[in-house]
């Protein structure tokens, strides 16, 4: 009985954190929304180059191990649930110019039960992956705060408690921002839109899946032109990367997503008493690096 009571009392503070946490996020998106706020998407643009140069060397590293997880696990999933494609048939078809031909051809493919189950499987699997690339918020976080980032760092949301909400957020925007798109294109640059903040609000914040989705399309929907920038900046910068040979690509999307957490810096921010949870990782880089005084 006392060993319960013991673990009992270990369990109450991280409880009463979690909640007074929560009560901070609400209060702070409430005070935003009450009185407004400004993004700018020049500044963010700034800012992020900034922190990219003190952190790209992890956040490369992150990017590669995401592609080759990535590479893969869709080679294994090609091997075990494999496509009957006849390319002799397929450039027949191509050179006869009949679209309609065409279109049923790759309609049968696509009603395959393989191709289905391939499919579902594979973006399980790259939304479980995804946790990998939300490390560079985290990157990001300590090099504001001066600490030292270590390999750890990439796989943190592994670790953390935060997989489970992270996965299902990513398969939710997934899923709805691609019905978006399908849907005339201009739905899903809304949805992009609306919940660009739903990750690092779960990361930062410690927000559940509800209420970083919530927060995120309030607070996109009280300054949509200046989220709406930012959003195609991001766009803008994965075209450039694609532009590089593709190669600029690994580079791109970490940008990608410091730009995302400055905008989270900008519009919600962290405590003034650093009380959160990246803040009590890592060391101070100036206190143990003596060339960094």
């Amino acid at each position: 009985m006392h060993f319960i009571n013991i673990i009992v009392d270990l369990m109450k503070p991280n409880s009463e954190n979690k909640k007074r946490m929560e009560n901070n996020l609400q209060e702070k998106i409430n005070k935003q929304l009450e009185i407004g706020f400004k993004v700018s998407a020049s500044s963010i643009i700034d800012k992020a180059f900034e922190i990219f140069k003190g952190i790209a060397g992890f956040a490369i590293l992150a990017v590669i191990i995401y592609i080759v997880a990535s590479w893969i696990i869709n080679s294994l999933l090609g091997i075990i649930f494999p496509m009957q494609i006849d390319e002799e048939e397929i450039q027949a078809i191509a050179n006869s110019g009949d679209i309609v031909q065409i279109q049923e051809y790759y309609k049968d493919i696509f009603a395959s039960s393989n191709f289905a189950l391939s499919s579902t499987i594979s973006t399980l699997l790259s939304s479980a992956l995804y946790p990998i690339l939300y490390s560079v918020f985290v990157m990001a976080r300590k090099f504001d705060l001066h600490q030292n980032i270590e390999f750890s760092d990439i796989f943190v949301h592994y670790k953390n408690g935060k997989f489970l909400n992270l996965f299902l957020v990513t398969l939710i925007v997934q899923i709805v921002g691609s019905i978006g798109f399908m849907l005339c294109i201009i739905p899903g640059f809304i949805v992009s839109t609306m919940w660009m903040l739903a990750v690092p609000l779960i990361i930062f914040g410690s927000a559940d899946i509800k209420d970083a989705l919530n927060y995120s399309m309030k607070l996109a929907f009280k300054s949509f032109g200046g989220f709406f920038t930012v959003l195609l900046m991001c766009i803008g910068v994965i075209i450039v990367g694609l532009l590089l040979c593709c190669i600029g690509i690994i580079a791109a999307i970490p940008l990608v997503y410091i730009i995302i957490y400055v905008l989270y810096k900008d519009v919600i921010g962290f405590s003034d008493d650093n009380s959160d949870e990246i803040s009590q990782l890592g060391t101070d880089i100036y206190k143990d690096n003596p060339y960094m005084k």
